[in-house]
């Protein structure tokens, strides 16, 4: 097996484990039902929402494509994963089996279980093996000891002869906050080639065409998802148009969640959440409007001058706006956006892609399903 069809079968096989977990009658699928709901924060319904809508296990043969094409090449490839989405950790070891034959992979130590079940099949899979695959799970990172060991293949020629520009020995895709990140970049040894996934966050767009009942039901259904913890979870709803067209939506939008809500409870919150939530409703209820349900809040600010980022507990902030002011309000976080649900046409959301050219655009109601074809951000350092 060439290289090439090397990396491709071991991403087939993370994705193959994945299908495992997804189906609730398979043995790993029914222990990951069992603990997600004391690790991952969701209620059990939305840890089914998770594995059966969102685990990404069948993927087209282009995102296969794209995914195996822009990945890095190296010896091996360590992963720190964060908690936020306990799926997460497919996709994230997906990329590493294409970019190395040997992955290791740190878990989070609030929620490993998407990981473990995963390195678990993998470790019994002999296909996964024939195509030169090895996972490992790991409590800490030796960073130094990767760059030293990198650093020695390259002296001592440990397989095919580098060229001088050739791709680094090892890899690390750290995900995380930005401070992670920046923490462990500083931490990489020299021939350790860092990737850094911190944080982001989702934008839905309303555009002037849009049906309001309908734009909030699709926004509910990427809020619900991870109860809005992900990076592709939108935070707030920018609505085209005025002020009074934006109090519409916003009042859908609280309906849309009751509704949801009823159907995939929002998981336990701890203390300093609901201070947050609290804190973001006395501002709301000082400058516009809040409307809070059992598991959900939506905010109106009808004369924004700025974003406030409500916390991410199912919270949405809705403003109204237009293309030429987008700019202004959008500066602050450009850099943070992941993700951008439109609909309704307009100008508003091609103003805001322009802001954000990295961010995946998609219909509203699709944030939370992008294409496995690399990074869910879309960062490649």
């Amino acid at each position: 097996m060439d290289a090439g069809a090397a990396r491709r079968t071991r991403v087939e096989r993370v994705i193959a484990a994945g299908a495992r977990i997804a189906d609730p009658r398979d043995p790993l699928g029914e222990e990951a039902r069992r603990r997600l709901p004391l690790t991952s924060g969701l209620s059990p319904e939305g840890v089914e929402l998770a594995l059966g809508r969102h685990l990404e296990i069948a993927p087209s043969r282009g995102e296969l494509d794209a995914l195996v094409a822009t990945s890095g090449r190296a010896r091996r490839c360590h992963v720190v994963l964060a908690a936020n989405v306990c799926t997460a950790p497919l996709r994230a070891i997906a990329v590493a089996a294409a970019t190395a034959p040997e992955v290791f992979v740190r878990p989070s130590r609030r929620d490993p279980v998407v990981a473990e079940l995963l390195a678990r099949a993998l470790q019994a899979d002999e296909v996964f093996a024939r195509s030169r695959g090895a996972v490992a799970l790991v409590a800490d990172l030796q960073l130094d000891d990767a760059g030293e060991r990198a650093a020695r293949d390259a002296r001592l020629g440990d397989g095919p002869r580098a060229a001088p520009d050739a791709e680094p020995r090892a890899e690390l895709h750290v995900y995380g906050t930005d401070r992670t990140v920046a923490t462990l970049r500083a931490q990489a040894g020299p021939g350790v080639l860092v990737r850094g996934h911190g944080a982001g966050l989702g934008l839905a767009v309303v555009g002037p065409d849009a049906d309001l009942a309908e734009a909030a039901r699709a926004i509910a259904g990427d809020v619900v998802p991870f109860d809005q913890r992900g990076c592709l979870s939108p935070r707030f709803a920018l609505v085209e148009g005025p002020a009074g067209r934006a109090e519409a939506l916003a009042r859908a939008l609280h309906e849309a969640l009751e509704l949801a809500g009823a159907r995939i409870p929002r998981g336990p919150l701890d203390g300093a959440t609901r201070a947050e939530i609290a804190m973001y409703r006395a501002t709301l209820e000082a400058v516009g409007s809040f409307w809070g349900g059992e598991g959900h809040g939506v905010g109106l600010d009808p004369a924004p001058r700025a974003l406030l980022l409500p916390p991410a507990a199912r919270v949405v902030h809705v403003v109204p706006v237009t293309a030429g002011a987008a700019a202004a309000l959008l500066a602050p976080i450009r850099g943070a956006l992941t993700a951008i649900g439109a609909g309704g046409g307009g100008q508003l959301a091609a103003a805001a892609s322009a802001l954000a050219p990295r961010a995946r655009v998609s219909a509203l109601g699709w944030m939370q399903r992008p294409p496995l074809d690399g990074p869910v951000d879309l960062r490649t350092l």
